[in-house]
């Protein structure tokens, strides 16, 4: 029997080689044919994706439009909006199109990140803390699911920043956390989820935007490491994903003197960073993109225009979120006059994305159905919330001996509800397994009278269970997350009782402000799930067995 199913599995793997192999010239004669077909305004367009609103004060349709119809650009790059209006957009937009468009968007926890109406799929951190490979794939799955009902073809995801900067302004929990091993290994399993699922997966920000203080949206970050230093760290996850698959790259705005030390010059405009780090001596031969040339990081020192010709020779192949098309057109077009590149090296790099566009079924488009997608974009998203949810409740200190008391209900039960807006999920679990609870609230701008007298009732129980709630996504000026000083002082003078037992539902670095905590419950997210995991973990319901993927208290 074993020999029998070896065998068919031999038979099934040479089928499947012989029709990959006998694609091959289709696919070649589609790139061909189609790139024989434009004119070299309409070849450098292909080089550019630009960013398209479906809805709100951005909404953009008339200037997509023009674009189209002057032949001058080769995908889009969807941002706000609703799931319905995209989706109406993008067959008005691929019809327009004699070349199909490629379709991209950031949806790294899924579409909800981009789109009104859709939920959240968990954020990368909260994958992070479960150290699950088989988690994250189905997530990805999920997502590659989302991405095809709405027709987007890459999803720039996962990001394989390693996160060792704890004030990081702009990944932070976007990141899996600061272990590299971890970061590579779910990276690759976002990875597989996409791309086995006919969606292109893009690796970022490259070659690693983890270690910064300084937001690239607003300015150029510097990172002053030492090549050594950023091969044994930042670049760790990139390699691991080359060499899993991963079939596009995005690069990031920094600046690294030890890559380059050309003087205020971002990795994306580069040369040696993108052609000769990446694709020369890493032997990446997938898609190149730049991260959005609108970003401060790049146009603080070039203009537009500029920023798009210096990408392209630097050795992008695809220019994101260029602000000026034309002008960057007319700008490709004198290096090509100048022989700064040569029309060879353009070719090779618009018959890239024409081989993307193949791979992506698009030699063969079919419009969307407009009808219901909302309502099909939100499945699967409670089931995978919950799992992630409950994979990732992560203990620090010792809270054994707290939540054994809440299991046995013995004593009297004081639920502080820090920076909460009223009656939630968690205290009323609680009081469901209680019987009696009583619940105080903390919310922001409180007086300082309001907060004595709570601290004076929280004296009054013989357990304390402090929720943090609704926190912002990152440290802020003050790195405390979206609480005031008084929220801050309220958590630092109750760390100091042994009876307390905190649950930290968001950004788990604000646990820096109670390191001195005998007990703590994380969550990773202030939704349904996680605060229904915290109650289940509060009354032994379910064990937690997450790992902190960040250092939240650094001696």
């Amino acid at each position: 029997m074993k020999r029998t199913i070896c065998y068919l599995s031999l038979l099934l793997s040479f089928l499947l080689t012989c029709s990959e192999a006998s694609a091959q010239p289709f696919r070649r004669k589609w790139v061909d044919s189609v790139y024989n077909s434009l004119n070299e305004v309409q070849r450098i367009g292909q080089l550019f994706m630009v960013a398209a609103y479906s809805a709100g004060p951005k909404a953009n349709q008339e200037h997509i439009e023009r674009l189209l119809k002057a032949r001058q650009i080769g995908g889009l790059i969807f941002m706000q909006g609703t799931a319905e209006d995209q989706a109406r957009l993008t067959n008005r937009y691929q019809k327009m199109s004699p070349v199909p468009l490629l379709i991209g968007m950031d949806a790294e926890w899924g579409l909800g990140m981009r789109l009104t109406g859709v939920r959240n799929f968990p954020r990368q951190m909260s994958i992070g803390a479960t150290r699950d490979t088989g988690l994250m794939y189905k997530m990805g799955v999920a997502v590659a699911r989302q991405c095809k009902r709405l027709g987007v073809h890459i999803d720039f995801a996962p990001v394989v920043d390693v996160n060792n900067n704890p004030a990081n302004p702009v990944i932070n929990f976007r990141s899996f956390g600061e272990d590299k091993k971890w970061v590579a290994d779910l990276g690759i399993a976002y990875m597989k989820g996409l791309q086995d699922n006919g969606i292109m997966a893009c690796a970022k920000h490259f070659p690693g935007h983890g270690d910064v203080s300084v937001d690239s949206h607003h300015d150029l970050p510097v990172i002053g490491k030492s090549r050594q230093e950023l091969e044994d760290m930042e670049l760790y996850p990139f390699r691991k994903l080359i060499v899993a698959g991963v079939r596009s790259i995005m690069i990031a705005h920094l600046h690294i003197p030890a890559l380059d030390k050309t003087a205020n010059l971002p990795a994306t405009l580069s040369r040696p960073v993108i052609t000769g780090l990446l694709k020369e001596e890493m032997g990446f031969d997938g898609l190149v993109f730049t991260d959005a040339l609108d970003m401060k990081g790049v146009t603080k020192y070039f203009p537009d225009g500029e920023t798009d010709l210096r990408a392209f020779l630097a050795g992008n192949d695809v220019l994101l979120f260029t602000q000026n098309v034309p002008l960057a057109i007319q700008k490709i077009q004198w290096a090509l006059r100048t022989d700064k590149v040569s029309t060879q090296e353009l070719e090779r790099r618009v018959k890239k994305i024409l081989a993307a566009k193949y791979d992506a079924g698009l030699w063969q488009y079919v419009p969307l159905e407009e009808e219901g997608i909302t309502e099909d974009l939100n499945l699967q998203i409670a089931e995978i919330g919950a799992a992630v949810a409950k994979a990732s409740m992560s203990p620090s200190g010792n809270p054994a001996a707290m939540i054994q008391r809440i299991t046995a209900k013995t004593g009297n039960f004081t639920y502080l509800n820090i920076n909460g807006k009223g009656q939630n999920q968690l205290g009323t679990e609680l009081e469901k397994h209680l019987g009696k609870l009583d619940q105080l609230i903390l919310p922001a701008q409180s007086s300082d009278a309001h907060a004595r007298q709570l601290l004076v009732q929280a004296e009054k129980a013989d357990v304390l269970v402090v929720g943090i709630h609704n926190l912002a996504l990152y440290p802020g000026k003050n790195n405390s997350y979206g609480l005031d000083s008084i929220q801050i002082a309220v958590l630092k003078r109750l760390a100091s009782k042994k009876k307390t037992i905190f649950v930290l539902l968001g950004n788990p670095y604000l646990q820096k402000n109670f390191c001195n905590a005998p007990a703590v419950i994380i969550g990773y997210e202030d939704n349904e799930y996680t605060q229904r995991a915290a109650a289940d973990v509060l009354t032994s319901k379910l064990r937690p067995s997450g790992i902190l993927p960040v250092k939240t208290c650094r001696k």
